[in-house]
């Protein structure tokens, strides 16, 4: 993993970025040295906040250490704190969890250190640390406390009061009017001191709370609109630059980088329904614009999830929506001549509603957990389970067994250097995320983060100049663009290794895992996307998590 790259843009053309929304769990699979690992983080809500990590070795090797720390883009490994410890958990051979503290927010990452027999394996894993939740006090604290504050209250009111009467007054004497009169002084002085404190106190704390409600992290959000140009539709998008305040340096979206030969991965979805399903590729007109062409979908709302990356490793996702009217002044182009780019997609599945869908075209009837289903083309595929129900918090691997018209197990191709993509999504939208055979981490994230590392640089001084960085990233996308399609695959994928040799089954590439852990609970549609024969076949799936 800690292997220099000849070529400072080969490493752009390897970046992979996984991004999501509402789903904060970052699943990590590949090797740890010679072993096989499944790594499962939940970052901090808050930060300063602790991180819980669960590692899972299948071959469960024996006397073996492991051990886990943050270790930030700007700190590098001289600035990273001591490791701690994962601990076995009983009962559950090759299942190790910990905790460790994120003390600062920005882009890190989490690295397993494993001692076995004498050998120190090491494996990063990208985490993006920023807050994103406010914490609020339980009832259980928050009584005794207020309790408690009113009693110091009382007792500091009455301290000032006693020292401004019965303090003063001579041993044995009794207490006169003289005495009575300043004690009620005290009373009074005291409260108006403690009133101060308190306001002061509530002051502090909301100007701390403000700060911490514009510290807490929002996606990026952008402007979408339709435009008509040459006799097909186009989604503009404009980011919108209020939403690019946090991060300032690591947000310049200057700085972004490929993800397998491309800028940005954007998902359309239309709303409610989620009925129609795109995977498009946009062109970078300047830094904030990005243009790509419609293929022939339907009026309707539409979900925009755009996936990003950039050079300080910070992975996310842009939100938008747009809506494509019926209207006569749109003219709708639904024909399919539409010619897209030969990486962008698109299908039509049944709507969740279960109403009657008004699609033309082939419409692909979502499959359930463990039921065969068919897909457009011919081809047909099964999400292969043990007849479990899926609960929230558990980590799954989702398999998929894919077929070929004839019904023999389909021989799958590298997608944009992946043997499969997949996009997970809530119905109500709270949920997204693009999931890829290794994990849902960025390893855009985690070759930045492994090249900085080596580097021994920190802080944020080193960062490229904007215009050139553009410009030179511009050209390497065009580079990739004109290549033939096996040379680009072959190159962005890499060293990645996507078979198992331990699974004879599934030696030909028939099928394809993505590990996942569901962070709520309700019904989810999963799109699956494989190549077969030198074609993008896209399968959907329901499922309800409990």
């Amino acid at each position: 993993m800690r292997k220099k790259l000849v070529l400072p843009f080969l490493i752009l053309l390897w970046c992979t970025a996984s991004s999501h929304v509402g789903s904060p769990g970052v699943i990590f699979e590949g090797l740890l040295g010679p072993y096989r690992i499944l790594a499962n983080i939940i970052p901090a809500e808050v930060v300063p906040g602790i991180a819980r990590v669960t590692i899972i070795l299948p071959e469960n090797p024996e006397n073996i250490t492991l051990e886990v720390r943050p270790v930030y883009w700007s700190a590098g490994l001289k600035g990273t704190p001591k490791a701690d410890p994962m601990v076995a958990v009983p009962g559950e051979p090759g299942k190790y969890e910990g905790e460790l503290w994120f003390m600062n927010s920005g882009t890190s990452s989490v690295q397993v250190i494993m001692q076995s027999q004498g050998e120190t394996f090491e494996a990063v894993v990208p985490v993006m640390a920023w807050p994103t939740a406010k914490n609020s006090m339980t009832s259980e604290l928050g009584i005794p406390l207020t309790i408690l504050g009113i009693f110091l209250v009382v007792l500091m009111v009455t301290i000032i009061s006693s020292a401004m009467s019965d303090s003063i007054r001579e041993p044995g004497k009794e207490r006169n009017p003289a005495v009575e009169k300043r004690r009620k002084y005290g009373i009074a002085i005291g409260s108006v001191i403690m009133l101060l404190i308190l306001w002061g106190g509530k002051t502090w704390w909301d100007a701390e709370s403000k700060n911490y409600d514009e510290y807490l992290f929002k996606p990026i959000e952008a402007n979408s609109r339709i435009e008509s140009a040459n006799g097909a539709n186009y989604l503009h998008m404009e980011v919108d630059t209020a939403t690019l305040r946090q991060g300032k340096l690591t947000r310049k979206l200057s700085l972004i980088v490929p993800d397998h030969g491309k800028l940005m991965h954007l998902f359309l979805i239309r709303k409610g329904d989620l009925d129609v399903f795109a995977h498009l590729h946009p062109e970078r007109l300047d830094s904030l614009n990005f243009k790509v062409k419609l293929p022939p979908i339907p009026a309707g709302d539409y979900h925009v999830y755009a996936d990003i990356t950039r050079f300080t490793g910070f992975s996310e996702t842009i939100i938008s929506d747009f809506t494509i009217p019926e209207t006569s002044g749109f003219q709708l182009i639904s024909n399919t001549e539409v010619v897209l780019g030969r990486d962008d997609t698109y299908t039509f599945s049944n709507p969740v509603s279960g109403k009657k869908t008004s699609l033309d075209g082939d419409i692909m009837i979502c499959g359930k957990p463990g039921i065969k289903t068919d897909l457009p083309g011919g081809y047909s595929a099964v999400w292969e389970t043990e007849g479990e129900k899926f609960e929230t918090g558990s980590l799954y691997n989702l398999d998929f067994a894919l077929f070929d018209p004839e019904g023999k197990p389909a021989k799958l191709e590298p997608y944009l250097g992946m043997m499969g993509h997949a996009v997970v999504l809530k119905h109500d939208g709270s949920v997204y995320i693009h999931l890829h055979p290794t994990g849902n981490y960025s390893m855009g994230s985690q070759q930045m983060l492994l090249e900085r590392f080596e580097s021994g640089k920190i802080g944020m001084q080193n960062l490229p100049s904007v215009l050139s960085f553009q410009d030179s990233i511009d050209r390497v996308i065009k580079v990739l663009d004109q290549m033939p399609e096996s040379e680009r695959d072959s190159l962005l994928m890499g060293n990645m290794v996507h078979l198992d040799p331990a699974d004879p089954d599934h030696i030909e590439h028939s099928m394809v895992s993505f590990p996942y852990a569901f962070p709520q609970p309700g019904n989810y549609r999963i799109w699956v996307q494989v190549k077969i024969d030198g074609k993008i076949v896209n399968g959907a799936f329901d499922v309800e998590v409990e």
